[in-house]
């Protein structure tokens, strides 16, 4: 994951230095994907011994390898994009918050409490996430644009947003389209 700046012509001898591969060198790192955060921050963790950190990274990265073979999604899915990454890991907050309902409901704060926690380790691994402000705003621009009313129009809304998955869930998308086209 390096910048490659450097290139030069490997000098052995004149006589075979015309055939001598090209030699690179890396001089400053290129911007680095979920992917590989979550694989340096592994190692870390393993290094400091940080236990629940070191879960909550491995149970993500085997849910993105999960995803990747996947039968269903194997097409589509890239562990180098940072919004398939962002979707699998805001899938993972979405069970870590059921968990929590369910923990709190069954009067075991303690186990609320840690989930609460792996939330936070897994909310630093994502973008930005836009506001439900930012998100409606996109939205009427883009109904504005389109001059389109009626919830028979989501379809087409839907798709001319222009909202990653990494910025926000697509369900808070589809909830404020919804909530518009009906008002």
């Amino acid at each position: 994951m390096f910048r490659l700046a450097v290139c030069s012509r490997a000098r052995l001898s004149t006589s075979i230095s015309a055939r001598a591969p090209i030699r690179c060198y890396a001089t400053e790192p290129a911007a680095a994907t979920i992917n590989s955060r979550l694989k340096s921050d592994l190692k870390t963790a393993m290094k400091a011994k940080e236990r629940a950190r070191l879960q909550v990274i491995k149970s993500v990265l085997s849910d993105i390898l999960y995803a990747e073979k996947n039968a269903a999604s194997s097409a589509s899915f890239s562990r180098d994009s940072d919004a398939d990454v962002a979707t699998v890991i805001q899938r993972a907050i979405k069970q870590r918050r059921d968990s929590i309902e369910k923990y709190t409901a069954g009067g075991r704060e303690d186990l609320a409490q840690a989930e609460a926690q792996e939330i936070e380790v897994l909310s630093g691994y994502l973008p930005e996430q836009l506001s439900a402000d930012q998100i409606e705003a996109r939205v009427k621009q883009v109904i504005q644009e389109l001059g389109v009313s009626g919830i028979k129009a989501m379809g087409a809304v839907m798709k001319a947003v222009d909202i990653s998955a990494a910025q926000a869930p697509k369900s808070k998308v589809a909830e404020a389209v919804k909530r518009l086209l009906s008002a």
